[in-house]
């Protein structure tokens, strides 16, 4: 699906997705991505907030990021089980079990934030992705 897309027809930022589809967004695109255009990463980065570009950006820093060991899993990854979204205010967190192509498993924390600047007003946009465990399935 996303590896046959222009970058600019990728999905963008909109009030209308919730945190997890946001999440959801980013996962489906990193399992689909396509190792020669990237436009799964780059649609994954299309939802990292303002904040966390200044950290992860530009796209070509954050395509070495997601190749990382530690986020790789999630590229091409064979599944993903969602826990409950939990919202206070303007910030959600969600962990999301990656299960990678290679059976390790990572549990991640996505924490994203309702955006307030004109661009993305009220888009909810990943401020950052933590581990919270890593271990292998047999």
């Amino acid at each position: 699906m996303y590896s046959h897309r222009e970058p600019n027809t990728l999905p963008q930022p909109s009030p209308e997705f919730s945190p997890t589809d946001v999440i959801r967004i980013q996962l489906d695109a990193l399992r689909e991505n396509d190792e020669n255009s990237d436009v799964g990463i780059a649609t994954a980065f299309n939802f990292a907030s303002p904040a966390n570009k200044v950290y992860t950006g530009p796209l070509s820093r954050f395509k070495q990021i997601v190749r990382n060991p530690v986020y790789a899993v999630m590229l091409n990854h064979r599944a993903a089980d969602y826990e409950m979204v939990a919202i206070s205010g303007n910030v959600a967190q969600q962990r999301v079990m990656i299960t990678g192509d290679n059976s390790q498993t990572v549990i991640y924390t996505f924490t994203l934030s309702r955006q307030r600047e004109p661009k993305y007003r009220d888009c909810w946009m990943t401020d950052g992705v933590s581990v919270d465990a890593m271990f292998w399935l047999n």
